[in-house]
């Protein structure tokens, strides 16, 4: 991998899988539109009329409006995010927000509401590197994009007609290349490098990949397909769920933690890992959920309302209060769903 920062994330989860310098703001030129198109089609209707002003005449990347011309949100969004147009993103901005600052401000509101912090956020287009944000900030952008039903259709056109245009091609080569590819965004200026945030579907799980930086094109697009390769090969989907019962006076105290979506590399099993107190708790416990001994997350075993004696069927450990202070139960978790690849 040649990309400066790169991450593959789990869309259904969020999870990492893979990654390196993903929390390292940079650049990110057109990749920024994902949000652009989240912002608009959170405020207005894709049918709307556009008569476009002066503010399409920007430089990069364009699809040729003119001061005007009168667009859908529709045509605007297609022209955004298949062709990459500044100036169509500028007169969306403008459309929905009055002028690029105050759409601005409202990229900053989404950006916070989907928990993105630390980054910088300056224009629409990504044209003048005013945006720095991190690869793993584009993938959280790229997983809201995904579950938009509005937004999504736009990520997976091959091509468009664009008003008064012969069809033109995405610029995004994996809709074409890649078995199963669902989107999202080329992005590219000198600061930042020939980036790509990739998505793809197999087998009812679906990932993302964001590259930034990767060197000379095809490389961005090898890239990330290296990286969805791994993903889908090399990594199967679990769900996990415990259930631990303790001795107490004339029973057993059940404990119950909720199930767990985790994706675990194929040749480690995760497992769920609790410390067993001297006394049974009147609370819950807590856990640990580990792959190949490292932590990758947590979680809460509450205690069954009904208590007493609980039966063992189906349980995943019963142990009793004689166990010393400390001693750590490796409960083999439940896979109730089994591989989801």
């Amino acid at each position: 991998m040649t990309a400066s920062s790169w991450v593959l994330v789990e869309a259904a989860t969020g999870q990492r899988l893979a990654e390196h310098a993903a929390d390292d703001p940079r650049p990110v030129a057109s990749t920024v539109k994902i949000l652009t198109a989240l912002t608009a089609v959170a405020r207005v209707d894709l049918d709307q009329t556009v008569t476009v002003g002066d503010e399409v005449l920007v430089g990069g990347a364009s699809v040729g409006l003119e001061p005007g011309e009168t667009w859908t949100v529709r045509e605007l969004l297609e022209a955004t995010l298949v062709r990459s147009g500044n100036d169509a993103t500028e007169a969306l901005a403008t459309h929905v927000a009055g002028d690029t600052e105050a759409f601005v401000s409202l990229m900053r509101e989404d950006a916070a509401a989907l928990g993105i912090e630390g980054g910088e956020l300056g224009s629409p287009s990504g044209l003048g590197d005013e945006n720095l944000l991190t690869a793993l900030d584009l993938a959280v952008l790229a997983r809201a994009a995904l579950e938009q039903p509005a937004l999504r259709p736009f990520f997976t056109l091959e091509e468009v007609t664009l008003p008064g245009a012969e069809p033109v091609e995405s610029r995004n080569l994996l809709l074409r290349t890649y078995p199963g590819a669902t989107g999202l965004k080329t992005g590219f200026t000198t600061a930042a490098g020939n980036s790509l945030v990739a998505s793809a579907e197999r087998n009812g799980r679906e990932l993302i990949a964001v590259v930034l930086d990767a060197g000379d094109d095809p490389a961005r697009f090898e890239q990330a397909a290296e990286l969805l390769d791994l993903g889908f090969d090399g990594y199967v989907g679990h769900t996990l769920g415990t259930r631990l019962e303790l001795a107490v006076a004339g029973g057993w105290q059940a404990f119950s933690a909720p199930e767990i979506v985790l994706t675990a590399p194929l040749a480690h099993e995760p497992s769920i890992e609790v410390a067993v107190p001297q006394r049974v708790p009147e609370g819950a416990l807590d856990g640990r959920v580990t792959v190949a001994g490292d932590e990758v997350a947590t979680t809460t075993l509450v205690p069954d309302q009904a208590g007493g004696a609980a039966s063992a069927a189906g349980s995943a450990g019963r142990l009793g209060a004689a166990l010393v202070d400390g001693v750590y139960a490796s409960l083999r978790a439940a896979n109730s769903a089994g591989a989801l690849r």
